[in-house]
């Protein structure tokens, strides 16, 4: 699934290449892929332009005047941008390949621009759904998610995590980090880098971690969006890592590998039914853990 890293490419490549241009064409070939008021179509976009992109957690934002657009690319989305006048970009889904003929088989939606720039959406899953709404509906849409705070936001402080640790003591860690209630943004990768990093068990207890590991699980979550934002994320297909062991990904992705802190192998479990990459010497199970 596309995480903050992905999404956050996502946005920047929307704002910083197609903000300001007037929308001249929208073809949509998966009309379930759109959710909208009664009466509404994703043709009220057509003329208008993209003012500003926000995004939270997996969420972005499109605003346009008293229109917005909320999309989520959930488990395999992607969004291609080509064209002559925009460098273009990829970002989501690494499938299919990001160089692929556009439009192909999995293309939802084609936005164009008033420059022939095009927007392609695309989800081999069928999953990703672009919401549509009143721009003053947008507040009230993500209070009701219960979302915590965004990984490389403000809000997200040593104090917040201190605290929001301390009011989820019987909570392992892995589904705690994954819950978007709990903080938004990191998935399956990232939680994976983050807790070898920290030096800790995916199903230790947050009750059983010291103020020190408190600090280095803040710090590595920090570390791991400091690697992986500027980068889109990491390279992982089909379940491994795309890049050379020593480089990011650093665990996800590559079981039977050495860590690269004291050179156990990488071995492959199961923690809430997610595929979880530990090193069993760095990050000792609950009944070991100091």
């Amino acid at each position: 699934m596309p995480e903050l890293p992905e999404v956050e490419a996502a946005r920047r490549g929307i704002s910083d290449q197609l903000a300001g241009k007037r929308l001249d064409e929208v073809e949509l070939i998966l009309p379930k892929l759109v959710i909208a008021p009664e009466g509404w179509t994703i043709d009220m976009l057509r003329g208008r332009q993209i003012d500003s992109v926000d995004r939270h957690g997996k969420y972005l934002t499109v605003w346009s005047g008293d229109i917005a657009a909320v999309m989520h690319l959930k488990l395999s989305g992607q969004f291609i941008a080509r064209g002559s006048a925009i460098p273009g970009f990829a970002a989501g889904h690494p499938v299919p390949a990001f160089d692929a003929t556009m439009p192909h088989k999995s293309t939802h939606l084609i936005l164009t621009f008033e420059d022939a720039s095009k927007l392609y959406l695309t989800d081999i899953r069928h999953f990703a759904r672009v919401q549509l709404m009143p721009a003053d509906d947008v507040a009230t849409f993500f209070a009701a998610l219960k979302m915590g705070p965004d990984a490389i936001s403000g809000e997200f402080s040593h104090d917040w995590f201190r605290s929001a640790i301390a009011r989820r003591k019987v909570a392992r860690l892995k589904p705690l980090l994954l819950d978007q209630k709990f903080m938004a943004g990191i998935g399956n990768i990232y939680v994976d880098e983050t807790l070898h990093m920290a030096k800790l068990h995916p199903e230790r207890l947050a009750s059983s971690l010291a103020e020190d590991e408190i600090e280095r699980l803040y710090d590595a979550i920090v570390a791991v969006m400091e690697l992986a934002v500027p980068i889109a994320g990491a390279k992982i297909l089909n379940g491994k890592a795309q890049t050379e062991h020593g480089e990011f990904p650093f665990i996800h992705g590559r079981e039977g590998a050495p860590c690269l802190t004291c050179g156990t192998t990488i071995v492959k479990t199961r923690v809430n039914n997610r595929g979880t990459y530990i090193c069993l010497t760095c990050q000792p199970p609950p009944s070991t853990a100091s």
